[in-house]
């Protein structure tokens, strides 16, 4: 029998779900008490401003973030399953209520959010796209991935197009999304008959909440 996840866990999943659906600054300690059964006193208890709650939130995806990355290369994953685990991470996301990526709830709020959040969204955002460069690297080395210019440029656009076409998608619906990884895919010369097949091999069953 599994344990019961503590208050703390689950105001963070809560804040996370909510952040992902409305963005952050559009819900309440409210919004994360009422359904959790619990008073907004316990949601201060453990996180005394917003902002820490937001750069708690911060904080545990990149903790995941870099777990996963340990995971695949513990396994000696290739640049394409490498970068095919990363596609179903915004799959994930589209699968779960039409989620969006945090990170780019965060950059589209980044104006209004505290500084400490500010900062852990810039390190969060550089850690991804340095992943993803040195994946793309890797990849054009091999042969796996063909593209012309900077992987670090490379690196942007991948991440500006998925961060994109989730927000598309919730008003085109998820084929909007499943094209554009499509012609992601065909863009870098990798097999677009598994656009879709890796579809949940990404951080976990929650598209964000994986043990990343």
């Amino acid at each position: 029998m599994s344990a019961r996840p503590d208050t703390r866990e689950q105001i963070l999943d809560a804040a996370e779900t909510l952040l992902q659906q409305r963005g952050f600054n559009a819900f309440s300690y409210q919004n994360i008490s009422q359904p959790l059964g619990i008073r907004n006193a316990a949601v201060h208890y453990h996180f005394p401003t917003k902002g820490n709650l937001g750069a708690a939130l911060i904080d545990r995806y990149r903790r995941r973030f870099h777990a996963w990355v340990a995971a695949h290369r513990r396994r000696g994953s290739d640049p394409a399953t490498l970068l095919n685990g990363y596609f179903a991470i915004p799959l994930n996301y589209l699968r779960h209520d039409n989620c969006v990526c945090p990170l780019g709830v965060l950059e589209a709020e980044f104006n209004a959010i505290p500084d400490d959040m500010r900062v852990a969204t810039r390190a969060l955002d550089a850690e991804i796209r340095e992943f993803l460069a040195g994946v793309l690297r890797d990849g054009r080395e091999q042969g796996q991935f063909q593209f012309a210019g900077l992987p670090e440029a490379k690196a942007l656009v991948v991440v500006a197009a998925l961060q994109g076409a989730l927000q598309i998608a919730r008003v085109a619906g998820p084929t909007a999304f499943r094209d554009t990884l499509r012609q992601l895919k065909c863009d870098l010369g990798m097999d677009v008959r598994s656009a879709t097949a890796a579809e949940g091999t990404g951080p976990g069953a929650h598209p964000s909440r994986e043990t990343n």
